[in-house]
């Protein structure tokens, strides 16, 4: 009897005690990603018109990036291997010209997607801050006060980064993919063919090491 008594409160204590990062939380999944996306892009369509300027700057940029290392290619092979200054001089200031374009045309589609954004996002905000003052007081007794506050502040806030910088990150890195395959299957067939020989592995690695850096998110959460 003694034994149990005294083994008792341990096992309480054990199970009191948290088993690790996270334990007891919940994490919620998305539910509807496309229907999430066509509701957010009805905020963003009355910006259209900037939306399209934006799409084309983003084009641009990226072309002048891709013309970058392509001249650099042409100043190796044909002005400093035949040792010719003068067409040098001429390719280092066309690529500076360039990296001076994709820099700022880059600056210009990213002040106008924060412009849209912030504006998007300031009806978004006030469309929940007029949704959450019509609920009723069971609403608030069943939904705590943490949570309410980090929809209209951490969940905007992570909206406004995907909308006003990742949009244009992600279209700007696809054409500057599909240009360099271009580039490199124009260049040389077999060569690129090699190359793509290390794109499953890179793909495993890039799954595996996001598979991971969410779940040490959500712990650090």
């Amino acid at each position: 009897m003694a034994d149990n008594t005294q083994r008792a409160p341990k096992q309480e204590m054990r199970a009191m005690t948290p088993r690790g990062p996270g334990h007891g939380m919940h994490f919620e999944k998305p539910k509807d990603v496309s229907r999430s996306a066509v509701w957010l892009l009805r905020y963003l369509l009355p910006y259209k018109p900037v939306l399209l300027i934006v799409l084309g700057l983003v084009v641009l940029y990226t072309l002048a990036s891709l013309a970058g290392p392509y001249l650099l290619g042409v100043a190796i092979d044909d002005y400093i291997l035949n040792k010719d200054l003068a067409g040098l001089m001429r390719t280092v200031v066309l690529m500076g010209l360039a990296y001076l374009l994709y820099t700022s045309l880059q600056s210009a589609a990213g002040w106008l997607m924060a412009g849209v954004s912030q504006k998007a996002l300031k009806q978004l905000r006030a469309d929940l801050f007029s949704h959450l003052q019509k609920r009723s007081l069971r609403f608030f007794d069943r939904n705590p006060a943490g949570d309410l506050m980090s929809r209209l502040t951490n969940d905007i806030a992570a909206i406004n980064q995907a909308v006003s910088q990742n949009i244009t990150s992600l279209i700007a890195d696809v054409l500057t993919l599909f240009g360099i395959l271009a580039a490199m299957i124009a260049l040389n067939f077999w060569l690129s063919l090699a190359a793509f020989l290390v794109a499953p592995v890179m793909l495993w690695f890039t799954l595996f090491v996001t598979k991971y850096t969410r779940r040490g998110f959500r712990e650090l959460q």
